[in-house]
């Protein structure tokens, strides 16, 4: 009985085993894998919230998001021919506009979907203005074929874009488009737009005003730079680059701006500055200068709207930048005409409005009204053409006896302007000697075209005393060498040699300088500002105070200036031998009002020779002395140095009794 029993249990237990395994047998098929969303997109609004989706995937599935402000549940689930209800989250947005995805995936199939959230609003809409100056890519075919571009001969650097662009307005200087050394690099460390590039030249600005706001007070200001520069070092400098805004385009409030990894040396990146204007803004100004020449560069210039506030920005306290000064300067200048100026003072501060660009150089521009003309004189890629109408303000200076225009700033208002020239005055063999003028003037002559190591002379018929130089001429010198050629130009000063600004040369007209070219200095012509060598004719190149104790020179950045002192002889320029002379006692001071000079060589007469005292300096190192000495030496680092001649002549020929001088012919400045 017991065993029947037995018997009984285990063909139960065989029994439940095998319904158990009829039950597997009949496992729903779920056919080939995939995964199904019922939405492709959904969206919140701005205080955030939940919504629900139906996910049917045939598989085990996983959901995925990179965006921390959408949260998922459940993750995960077990595939299953019914549908899942997966709920999805977002957070509350106090940014801009947001859009984010969910990835449902089995491995063999993925859908995404797309989850969107209104903010403050689009890019779009808070972009302001934006531009990344690649409207079309610039080529380096200007000027003589060699050149890029300056911003008013291409207007592919126009591009600008956002709710505050159409109706913008621009000003420049000395600024060209390039599509070198671009911002998408790997001298790069923002992505960078790439192709053009703003590059900052000689006294260089940027500005674009007319740029209309809206209603918002806080903004972002972001710019891509990089500095790079053989000469004056490649780390990025903020008191170098500055950058200006502006409600009317007359006062202008300087930003500070930051790097997101600090001030890079010699590659791209991106600055940042958040400002906040007062309620009532209509218009902005954006304003860019530098203090340094071919540097600097420029890229994706975007304004827009902030999410936060940032330095308030006070406009009433705002600064006159003029035309790429930079402000701040006391001194107001004079409005005038080319005649007055030229029978003013020198050093002083002056406005030439409407002028006419007449001639250039590589260095500098003849500007002309009713009145007459005047040399400008840049020291650098003068940034303006003939025909271009501008207004020009600087400071007076007397160089190779004419007044001209230094340290100038140009405005141009329009480009393109007929110029017609007056009838030239003819130098010819029979008035070369004896031809002076004491303003500007427009002549023409013929010459052979001499080589003098690295001058440039053009001597017409027979004679020698007298000679003419192609001031910073932007063509080719040396193919004219032995030739010769006719020139039609203005005579802007000299004493044995001529200077010329040429406009036309054997029947082509010169009518833009080449950028960073150098070009004839002529003869005894100065490279003003840069390393060369400086000349002068004759006492008449210098200026004499009223009580004759003191002579100055202006050379483009430079001023020289010997003075009597305690010494009982005043400093003169010798009648034939041309050297300054600067007597026991007396001082000369060589200050500079661009970068520090490092180093002065003069050249000293034979007279020097024969004279030279111990010369000691206020700063700096004079290279010790000796009998036999042509030159004497100073090094440092400094925009102003003076010069004391000692008492006797220790290391002169003549002997120590002798009284002491200091004699030089010429002057070498780096």
């Amino acid at each position: 009985m017991r065993t029947n029993r037995f018997l009984g249990f285990i063909m139960s237990v065989a029994a439940l085993a095998f319904a158990a395994t009829a039950c597997d047998d009949k496992k729903e098929d779920l056919g080939a894998p995939s995964v199904e969303v019922e939405k492709s997109e959904i969206s919140f609004e701005k205080t955030g919230g939940t919504e629900t989706v139906q996910v049917t995937a045939t598989r085990d599935w996983k959901a995925t998001t990179e965006q921390d402000w959408i949260s998922i549940g459940p993750r995960e689930g077990k595939g299953s021919s019914k549908a899942v209800t997966v709920e999805i989250k977002v957070m509350e947005n106090s940014g801009l506009d947001r859009e984010g995805s969910v990835k449902f995936d089995i491995g063999f199939d993925s859908k995404t979907l797309t989850v969107k959230q209104k903010g403050t609003g689009s890019v779009a809409d808070m972009t302001v203005y934006k531009n990344d100056f690649d409207k079309a890519e610039a080529t380096k075919t200007y000027g003589t074929g060699t050149s890029w571009p300056y911003l008013d001969q291409f207007d592919g650097w126009k591009n600008a874009t956002g709710t505050g662009a159409g109706s913008e307005e621009y000003s420049f200087k000395a600024m060209s488009a390039r599509a070198n050394s671009t911002s998408n690099s790997n001298y790069s460390d923002y992505a960078g737009s790439g192709s053009n590039n703003l590059f900052f030249g000689s006294n260089a600005y940027f500005s674009v005003t007319g740029i209309k706001l809206q209603s918002a007070t806080d903004y972002s200001l972001t710019f891509g730079a990089e500095k790079y520069s053989q000469d004056n070092g490649s780390l990025f400098k903020h008191n170098e680059f500055h950058v200006y805004v502006s409600n009317d385009g007359a006062k202008w409030v300087e930003l500070e701006y930051s790097f997101p990894n600090g001030d890079k040396e010699g590659r791209w990146d991106l600055a940042t500055s958040n400002f906040t204007v007062p309620s009532g803004t209509t218009t902005l100004g954006i304003y860019v200068k530098v203090d340094v020449a071919s540097s600097y560069r420029l890229d994706d210039l975007c304004l827009a709207v902030a999410s936060s506030a940032g330095t308030v920005i006070d406009f009433s306290k705002g600064v006159d930048l003029g035309t790429g000064g930079g402000g701040g300067g006391t001194t107001t200048p004079t409005e005038g005409t080319v005649a007055s100026i030229v029978s003013g003072k020198t050093d002083a501060s002056v406005t030439l409005k409407d002028v006419l660009v007449t001639g250039v150089t590589n260095k500098s521009a003849v500007v002309t009204d009713a009145t007459g003309s005047i040399l400008v004189f840049v020291n650098a890629t003068p940034g303006v053409k003939v025909g271009d109408k501008v207004t020009v303000t600087g400071t007076t200076g007397k160089h190779n006896g004419l007044m001209q225009i230094t340290k100038p700033k140009f405005q141009i208002a329009s480009s393109g302007n007929t110029v017609t020239y007056p009838d030239p005055k003819t130098i010819d063999e029979s008035n070369v000697s004896s031809y002076k003028s004491d303003v500007v003037e427009f002549v023409t002559f013929k010459g052979k075209v001499k080589k003098n190591d690295v001058y440039y002379n053009i001597f017409i018929g027979g004679v020698t005393d007298k000679d003419l130089s192609l001031s910073y001429f932007p063509g080719d010198m040396e193919s004219l060498v032995d030739k010769e050629i006719t020139v039609k130009g203005y005579f802007v000063g000299g004493g044995t040699h001529y200077q010329i600004v040429a406009v036309n040369v054997d029947g082509k007209d010169i009518t833009e300088a080449v950028e960073n070219g150098g070009g004839n200095p002529g003869g005894g012509d100065n490279p003003g500002g840069e390393e060369g060598t400086i000349k002068w004719s004759g006492l008449s190149d210098w200026t004499v105070s009223q009580d004759k104790n003191t002579i100055s020179l202006s050379f483009g950045a430079y001023t020289i200036t010997a003075t009597k002192n305690s010494g009982s002889t005043a400093p003169t320029v010798n009648s034939n031998m041309k050297d300054c002379r600067v007597y026991a006692k007396g001082t000369v001071t060589i200050a500079t009002t661009g970068d520090a000079m490092t180093q002065i060589v003069f050249n000293l007469s034979s007279q020097g020779q024969k004279r030279l005292a111990p010369i000691t300096a206020d700063n700096g190192n004079v290279a010790a002395q000796q009998a036999g000495d042509k030159t004497v030496t100073w090094t440092g680092s400094s925009k102003s140095v003076t010069f004391t001649v000692g008492d006797k002549a220790d290391f002169g020929s003549d002997g120590s009794s002798k009284a002491g001088q200091f004699d030089f012919s010429s002057i070498v400045i780096k």
